[in-house]
């Protein structure tokens, strides 16, 4: 009775820690990127990125570029994988999508997982995003009230590029241009934010800037955009601690 006790714990502590393994193997962020060619004035691009997080919840965002207009939507809520299918519970309903009818599925041979494949009426490839492949990040603000800009660029190699041009009280220009190469220890930083991050948010990031973001994955063919929705946390992180690295 003891040897067939002990057999059944080890059993169902195998099965608890193969689920634990499946749902870290998929948390992280994906992205998917359709553009329709040939470009012409930024037209037309349909961006979404996906976050699945270690507690079951996701973050879905999606972006319509479409020229002379642009939509975002944003959709939260938990998320369920079973037999490499995940499925999703959203807290609110989208206007365009109704998530709780999406599916994503993990190919057979995708072990690790490097990427899912969107079930839809055309199934999409959704790359897992690793942060240290991008090219560049790029992040700018300028305030509404005194036109004062500030931008900052992070290259693959660590090197980071900070500029801002503002006035003195008698209208006189200031130009500050600073460049400096990141510490290992910072830059690993640096990637653990972004990888924590929400990276966008419903909400507006700040009513004082308009605020730019740029993220370049030329490995994915994926560039991510956007204006006035990037998590506020991710946007303090580059302008009060990024901001004082370089200077």
């Amino acid at each position: 009775m003891r040897v067939k006790l002990i057999t059944a714990i080890i059993f169902l502590s195998a099965i608890l820690l193969n689920s634990c393994n499946k749902n870290n193997r998929v948390s992280g962020t994906y992205a998917a990127q359709s553009v329709m060619l040939p470009i012409f004035n930024g037209c037309c691009t349909s961006t979404e990125v996906l976050q699945l997080n270690n507690d079951h919840t996701f973050n879905i965002y999606h972006q319509n570029d479409q020229g002379d207009y642009l939509t975002k939507e944003f959709t939260s809520g938990n998320y369920n994988l079973k037999q490499d299918v995940i499925s999703f519970k959203p807290d609110t309903l989208n206007k365009h999508y109704d998530y709780s009818k999406v599916k994503y599925k993990i190919p057979a041979s995708n072990d690790p997982v490097f990427f899912l494949i969107k079930q839809d009426h055309e199934p999409q490839k959704f790359y897992k995003i690793d942060f240290k492949k991008a090219d560049s990040l790029y992040i700018g603000r300028y305030n509404l009230n005194d036109w004062d800009r500030e931008s900052i660029t992070i290259k693959k190699d660590g090197t980071v590029h900070y500029v801002r041009h503002s006035q003195d009280k008698n209208m006189n220009p200031i130009d500050i241009s600073k460049r400096k190469k990141l510490t290992q220890k910072q830059f690993q930083h640096y990637i653990e934010t972004l990888s924590q991050s929400n990276l966008f948010q419903p909400e507006k990031t700040s009513k004082t800037y308009s605020i730019t973001f740029s993220l370049a994955f030329k490995e994915y063919n994926i560039g991510i955009h956007d204006q006035n929705n990037i998590d506020k946390k991710l946007y303090d992180f580059f302008f009060e601690t990024v901001k004082t690295w370089v200077k």
